[in-house]
């Protein structure tokens, strides 16, 4: 059974403080996966630089320049006066990023990269400039650029032209925020070592795959993607408790997503007699009701989470199987012996 509730809450600066806190608190595997997005837009640059529907703003003539007092909130847009010829002295300029185009400046967890769009003689694009900073203040030569932000999961890109006066450009992420639980059917948490959450894109490729997003996200943890449908797929156990949803997440807002699993713990014990002692080396096979393996195992006491349902076993024990057919009732851990007789 899944089980999604989507409690929304439109306070955006608990979630850009969330946001930077479960991005500064990360695994390494969330933080490579984070950096893999960052490399795969760098890599896609090319592209990005050819988009048509990257937008271009230069601020109103009278905007305070980088670094002066007012700088660091948001300003209306103008259209760009036409663009001098790339070269000259470097022009200085301020780059922020938002949420919306509604809220402020973020103050922290960013990173940029800037790349000009006139191509090398080898058909790439100079990065110009990079930095961690929120706003970071860069110099270039006056031409035509595109900025990407990487804020969390969430990436934005913007091609703007830079002319001979000081510039500011922001880069609207038009993200959000998401919170998986994975909570047992009585409504009690499941212990993150025992779950897999991941987040896939909700498209699928001709293949019916789907690009992963964020692999082994960290229950409780914020993670902030860009305003879209996702899939989640929750894994507790190494069996086939294993949840799917599709979860929406809006711009400048916090999606906590809590999902159920209809499972329980099962121990298999092979033995001799009702209530004797488990046989040590018997390997194990647990079936669905149409004979599919759900899974295999070695040993005496083997435990696995499996779903609410039907199954059947196999004990294979010197040379000899023996079956039992049982059922797994959501939430009651129980053992299944199977007697070798």
């Amino acid at each position: 059974m899944a089980a999604s509730i989507r409690a929304k809450v439109f306070l955006c600066w608990f979630f850009a403080a969330a946001a930077f806190a479960a991005a500064t608190a990360a695994s390494p595997a969330q933080a490579q996966s984070g950096s893999s997005i960052a490399e795969e837009t760098v890599r896609a640059v090319g592209n990005l630089l050819k988009g048509a529907d990257l937008p271009s703003e230069q601020p109103p003539a009278d905007q305070p320049a980088p670094g002066a007092e007012g700088a660091d909130a948001p300003a209306a847009s103008a259209p760009a006066p036409a663009a001098p010829a790339a070269g000259g002295p470097d022009v200085p300029g301020r780059l922020y990023a938002r949420l919306t185009e509604k809220d402020g400046a973020l103050a922290s967890g960013l990173r940029w990269r800037v790349y000009r769009v006139a191509a090398e003689s080898d058909g790439s694009h100079a990065t110009v400039a990079s930095s961690e900073e929120p706003q970071p203040v860069i110099n270039v030569p006056a031409g035509d650029y595109v900025a990407v932000a990487v804020f969390g999961h969430a990436v934005g890109t913007k091609k703007f032209t830079v002319s001979a006066d000081p510039f500011r450009e922001a880069i609207t992420l038009n993200a959000g925020g998401l919170r998986l639980t994975a909570m047992k059917y009585d409504g009690g948490d499941i212990s993150p070592k025992a779950v897999k959450l991941s987040v896939y894109s909700a498209e699928q490729d001709e293949f019916g795959q789907r690009k992963l997003i964020v692999e082994n996200a960290k229950p409780g943890q914020v993670i902030v993607l860009n305003a879209g449908t996702y899939h989640v797929v929750s894994q507790y156990g190494d069996a086939n408790s294993t949840v799917r949803d599709e979860i929406k997440v809006e711009p400048a807002e916090l999606t906590d997503a809590r999902i159920t699993h209809s499972a329980a713990a099962i121990t298999l014990k092979l033995v001799n007699e009702a209530g004797g002692e488990a046989l040590a080396n018997t390997a194990w096979s647990v079936l669905s009701p149409a004979g599919d393996v759900v899974k295999e195992s070695f040993g005496a006491f083997p435990t696995h989470i499996l779903a609410a349902g039907d199954y059947s076993v196999i004990a294979r024990h010197e040379g000899q199987l023996f079956n039992r057919e049982f059922s797994v009732q959501p939430g009651i851990a129980q053992e299944v012996e199977v007697v070798a007789q």
